[in-house]
């Protein structure tokens, strides 16, 4: 008689593998969505980042009063740079408009703090200053609205007391990101 070794998982190496290879599965799929949200969250720092640089830039080579205003209630729902010739921080007729960035994706919130609530005017010299003269810095928080989001979340772009932007992962410059508007 010949035997035949019958080879194979059992039901209990089986459900074992399942249960491993789910668990894999689960954490690789939360490490991909926390990279991905991640990148969304540095891709619109980085186009806030990019027109205030235009604008700051474009002030000093037109030599003349240059704004980022945002273009509704809220910051999130876009803004537009403009040549403020005026100087009132709003874009009238015969003003030239430099950049449009329409609205962020729905789950994140952008808020500029009293200094920056509005807009960002640059001056000929590069300076950020408001309206009535007086120097502007400032700090818009850009932050992740989603229920697991925590200040790693987050981005400050902070507006220095020459004008100079930059963008802040300091938990000291994200502080108030979870706490609703600035």
């Amino acid at each position: 008689m010949i035997h035949r070794s019958h080879r194979g998982f059992t039901l209990v190496e089986m459900m074992a593998t399942l249960a491993v290879a789910t668990t894999l599965i689960h954490t690789g799929i939360s490490s991909f969505q926390a990279l991905l949200g991640n990148n969304r969250l540095t891709t619109q720092a980085n186009l806030l980042m990019h027109s205030i640089v235009l604008v700051r830039s474009e002030a000093i080579k037109r030599n003349t009063r240059v704004t980022l205003a945002k273009t509704g209630e809220h910051w999130e729902e876009g803004w537009i740079g403009f040549v403020d010739g005026n100087a009132n921080a709003r874009l009238d007729e015969g003003e030239e408009l430099l950049v449009t960035q329409g609205a962020l994706p729905g789950h994140l919130l952008l808020t500029g703090n009293r200094n920056v609530r509005d807009y960002i005017s640059y001056t000929n010299l590069g300076r950020s200053e408001k309206i009535n003269g007086a120097f502007q810095a400032g700090r818009l928080m850009l932050c992740d609205r989603h229920a697991d989001a925590s200040p790693e979340h987050a981005r400050a772009i902070v507006i220095s007391s020459t004008g100079r932007p930059r963008i802040s992962r300091k938990k000291s410059d994200l502080r108030d990101c979870l706490k609703g508007r600035a």
